[in-house]
């Protein structure tokens, strides 16, 4: 792999992140988002799938501990959104029909508020992760191909 394609990778990945992100703000704000796209699992999100596959390559050229905070801060985000989940796709007092197709329940107002803190935090969570990207992302850049080589 060159690192030409590492760091496509790496922005893909991030522009994966931004959009279950951006998904999560959605539902929160009362816009029609189904459960299905914002997965719920670490390995199943666009970004989970690169970062235990491809992204496992940033362990042979970075210290295991600066991989580490990207996959905390990933596990992370994915425990704020179980609670938002559970929160717009509970099936207690729903309708048959409204479990059968996976809608989102009409939520309280404290709910809401409840879920506007969680998403609070989540946002604070992927700028974190972002962050820890960039710097990745930034250190390397300055590896020169030949170096980067020696790493694979």
């Amino acid at each position: 792999m060159e690192k030409a394609d590492v760091l496509r990778n790496i922005r893909a990945a991030r522009r994966a992140h931004v959009v279950w992100v951006q998904r999560a703000k959605s539902l929160v704000n009362g816009l029609p988002v189904k459960k299905e796209q914002i997965p719920l699992e670490v390995t199943t999100c666009e970004f989970g799938r690169w970062f235990y596959c491809d992204g496992q390559i940033l362990l042979s050229i970075f210290t295991e501990e600066a991989v580490k905070k990207v996959e905390e801060k990933h596990k992370e985000l994915h425990d704020l959104y179980m609670r938002i989940f559970k929160i717009y796709f509970s099936t207690v007092n729903q309708s048959f029909f409204a479990k059968l197709m996976n809608y989102k329940r009409e939520v309280s107002e404290s709910e809401r508020g409840i879920a506007m803190k969680e998403l609070e935090g989540l946002e604070v969570v992927s700028s974190e992760l972002i962050s820890y990207l960039n710097i990745i992302e930034k250190k390397l850049n300055s590896i020169d191909e030949e170096t980067f080589k020696r790493f694979l």
